[in-house]
């Protein structure tokens, strides 16, 4: 038990030392403006897994039950290229993620821009919820999306987020080793 406690604990601090040394970079190393802003939006989330025989099985989610927010940061790294970096908080129908995505943002034509790049995530709820049980609190996700430039203010995003890393069984509904797929949109303000 000890052991595993010690395990957790390095890979959290790992994890955090690592994203402290990338937006230490991030907000020095530049050249370009670094950019803030906050976004808000729906997901739309497609949960694979198995059921108790080992078949195929999972959740699809409703259109109007899940939510996400979070801050954005974004460097300009060229003419046509950035780094973004975005703490999100997401809500599906009663599991919280925190979610840090690394996007690498490139402009293809006039407002659109493709954003490309991996996410971590991280489950916060208390395991006495007698309906999930959580295999992993990290897991990592690859994202790939398009954004809208419409003003100097605001953006349109949408992103489909595949979820590599086996987080979760929902005891309820019976369905095990549960990978997260979200589809997403929502709208970006920078300040």
């Amino acid at each position: 038990m000890c052991i595993n406690h010690y395990n957790k604990n390095s890979i959290g601090k790992f994890l955090l030392n690592a994203i402290f040394i990338f937006i230490s970079t991030f907000c020095f190393s530049q050249n370009h403006k670094l950019k803030f802003g906050v976004k808000v939006g729906w997901n739309y989330s497609n949960v694979n897994a198995i059921d108790e025989n080992g078949q195929p099985s999972g959740y699809l989610s409703g259109i109007i039950d899940e939510v996400y927010a979070g801050v954005i940061l974004e460097n300009q790294i060229s003419d046509k290229s950035y780094l973004q970096v975005s703490p999100t908080i997401s809500y599906t129908e009663s599991v919280t993620f925190l979610e840090l995505p690394i996007y690498y943002k490139y402009n293809i034509y006039k407002q659109f821009s493709l954003l490309i790049g991996p996410k971590i995530n991280y489950i916060p709820d208390e395991q006495n919820n007698n309906n999930y049980y959580f295999r992993k609190r990290f897991g990592i996700s690859g994202d790939i999306g398009l954004d809208y430039k419409i003003s100097n203010h605001f953006v349109v995003e949408g992103t489909f987020s595949k979820g590599f890393t086996k987080q979760y069984d929902d005891l309820i509904l019976t369905y095990y080793n549960a990978k997260r797929n979200v589809y997403r949109l929502g709208v970006i303000y920078y300040f």
